[in-house]
């Protein structure tokens, strides 16, 4: 019985050791996700979401614009300023204009005016190439 014990116990020390070994190989060689820091951005690897792309013209009804902003690898950048741009006929309410950890900044939308809007959107000063396109009937 005693060296079926010592055994176990024998088995038990070799494993801590391997999974020591493992945790600090990990904690060297492999990343976790890229730092999500203020860093810079791409204007092409950025983008704007629309929903609902339409919407009725009574001033209740809103539409949700949202822009990721996006680095080179695909990651979000924090810290961003955004910005729609401005018409009169618009209620354009900035949920959340600086950008969050996954480069997400959120606009809300209203219009007693039907008609058709294309807006631009600005990231600290920066032109994205696409433009958030609304309609209210």
């Amino acid at each position: 019985m005693k060296k079926v014990l010592f055994f176990l116990f024998l088995i038990l020390i070799v494993l801590a050791l391997f999974s020591g070994f493992f945790w600090l190989y990990e904690a060297k060689y492999f990343k976790t996700r890229a730092s999500v820091s203020a860093t810079s951005f791409s204007v092409e690897n950025s983008y704007v979401f629309v929903s609902p792309l339409k919407a009725p013209a009574d001033g209740k009804e809103k539409i949700r614009v949202t822009a990721f902003v996006l680095n080179n690898q695909g990651l979000g950048v924090l810290g961003k300023r955004t910005t729609l741009g401005m018409d009169a006929k618009l209620n354009i309410e900035a949920v959340q204009a600086l950008t969050d950890n996954f480069g997400k900044a959120v606009f809300d939308i209203s219009s007693a005016n039907a008609g058709e809007y294309y807006l631009e959107i600005r990231i600290d000063n920066t032109l994205l190439p696409q433009k958030a396109h609304v309609t209210f009937y």
